[in-house]
């Protein structure tokens, strides 16, 4: 049996739950969660919400006891079922988090950013990538404050416009229709996949791939060179406006 608490939900609301809310407009709905297990979830861990969830009710006001109405959560999330609803409240939602957390998650963020930033930025006056340690010490020199709750592409835009005052900075970018013979996709994903940024793809019936690709405009001839010499010529690649 569980440890002291109170039964809520059918399962027992345990002293060591926090409440993990998100607003909706006027509305706010919230949880009572396990603080760790509610944490290693939301970092992309596979924890049963059973094990998450400290009750299996839905709040207007948890730490009051107010339960929120089935038919707006329904008329909100499409569902008044908690399991349906609980990933988007614990993945998007606020809740405290110990100092510990806190810092992971924004040292997690912020190789994030650093990532997308030197995957599609270039030097201007080089035409060539910025090293992913030039990036991350230009963030120290601006003092830019990264927010473990906020989206990569929502932040990057300001951390870009900090970066600048430290270092020249483009993102002069190109797109490109990549196709790739079924035989060599394994290594020509990978390549296309470390050079740019894919925002479709699709998979052919005999086994080939096609995608479209955002790359680094100084980087277009370097990747053409390598997958032609790995598909030996056998890549299409054309430019897309």
């Amino acid at each position: 049996m569980m440890g002291s608490g109170r039964k809520t939900g059918d399962k027992w609301l345990e002293l060591d739950a926090v409440v993990v809310g998100i607003q909706k407009g006027h509305l706010r709905f919230e949880l009572f969660v396990d603080p760790h297990l509610a944490f290693e979830y939301r970092r992309g861990e596979e924890i049963p919400l059973e094990d998450i969830l400290k009750s299996y009710e839905i709040y207007e006001d948890a730490k009051r006891g107010e339960k929120a109405s089935a038919d707006l959560a329904k008329d909100t999330f499409g569902s008044d079922d908690v399991f349906v609803i609980a990933p988007e409240i614990i993945r998007q939602g606020e809740f405290r988090l110990t100092h510990e957390q806190r810092t992971q998650l924004v040292e997690e963020k912020r190789e994030a950013i650093i990532e997308s930033i030197a995957k599609r930025a270039m030097n201007p006056q080089t035409g060539h990538p910025h090293p992913p340690d030039r990036i991350r010490q230009a963030l120290d020199e601006a003092k830019v404050t990264v927010d473990p709750f906020i989206s990569v592409d929502e932040q990057v835009p300001q951390v870009v416009k900090a970066l600048r005052v430290i270092i020249p900075i483009s993102f002069e970018s190109v797109k490109l229709r990549i196709t790739l013979p079924a035989s060599f996709t394994g290594k020509g994903y990978n390549l296309v996949a470390t050079t740019g940024v894919i925002k479709t793809e699709e998979w052919g019936q005999d086994g080939s791939w096609s995608g479209l690709v955002e790359i680094p405009a100084q980087q277009r001839q370097s990747l053409y060179d390598e997958l032609s010499k790995l598909t030996k010529g056998q890549v299409r690649i054309e430019a897309v406006r």
